[in-house]
């Protein structure tokens, strides 16, 4: 029986053909630097013209274990990245951006709380300088500000593409998670903090958006995300008020044989028994 991975990474990759061959090969070669024991690399891609998915698959043969998985019809990045995270072996889970926002040199402190046996891991930016696109800074200051109200106090950046998570509370998180679009990340810490799980902060002040002006939120109007922003804190209040995270409500449905996949490859079921206590 092959051992699992020690670490998965998965990249959630939406219209991302103009970077992610680019990534994948800056990803390689330095893992190759680098002793984290077994890596497996995940790219999901929901369907995108732009040949995001061939691109990847291209670079399967940098590492010596990576998959692309073919996510169906567009849902959100939140969708994407749970699929990843249930199909992902690793006893430690994490995604990132494709765009390398996160400077890879962070893998480091990945593997440093792997070997303290953390439970999360977050990387937290310095928002006053991040991102140069207007809608992008405004998306993040507001929902930043929603969020330490209302989700996740004494945490000042809740959606850096940059998170890990031990596995089974990878499995315990994600699988109450209720929001599919661009709230997922402060969603998710929500549920840890109910769950009463630490979350260990990464501060990464050489954060770099790469996006030009016009790039990012792919296929999304910038007042909705924005608004979706300064909203979905109150909705995930709500939900924490309602206990709606006490119980796991995604059964996910494993892949067979092949990478390529639908939009159904989960479905939400009726409350399901709740994962194993968290650990403290």
């Amino acid at each position: 029986m092959v051992a699992p991975p020690d670490l998965s990474i998965v990249i959630p990759a939406y219209m991302e053909g103009n970077v992610i061959g680019a990534s994948l090969e800056r990803l390689a070669e330095f893992l190759d630097s680098r002793d984290y024991g077994g890596v497996e690399v995940l790219v999901v891609v929901a369907d995108s013209p732009d040949g995001t998915a061939e691109i990847a698959t291209r670079r399967a043969g940098l590492f010596s274990d990576l998959r692309v998985i073919h996510a169906g019809c567009r849902r959100g990045k939140g969708r994407d990245t749970r699929l990843g995270m249930f199909e992902a072996r690793g006893r430690y889970r994490m995604f990132m951006d494709a765009d390398l926002a996160t400077p890879l040199h962070y893998l480091d402190d990945v593997a440093d709380l792997m070997r303290r046996d953390a439970a999360i891991g977050i990387a937290v930016r310095d928002l006053l300088t991040t991102h140069r696109t207007w809608a992008r800074r405004l998306l993040s200051k507001c929902a930043n500000l929603a969020a330490q109200v209302l989700v996740v106090p004494g945490v000042k950046d809740t959606q850096c593409g940059f998170k890990v998570f031990e596995a089974s509370v990878a499995e315990a998180t994600f699988g109450r998670m209720t929001m599919l679009s661009w709230s997922f990340d402060m969603e998710l810490l929500a549920i840890a903090r109910s769950l009463r799980y630490r979350i260990d902060l990464i501060d990464v002040p050489d954060w770099a958006d790469p996006k030009v002006a016009g790039d990012g939120l792919v296929g999304d109007s910038h007042i909705r995300v924005v608004l979706d922003g300064f909203l979905d804190p109150f909705r995930i209040r709500l939900n924490v008020w309602r206990g709606r995270y006490r119980t796991v409500t995604y059964q996910h449905q494993p892949l067979s044989g092949s990478d390529a996949v639908s939009s159904d490859a989960g479905t939400t079921a009726a409350a399901g028994p709740p994962a194993a206590a968290p650990r403290r």
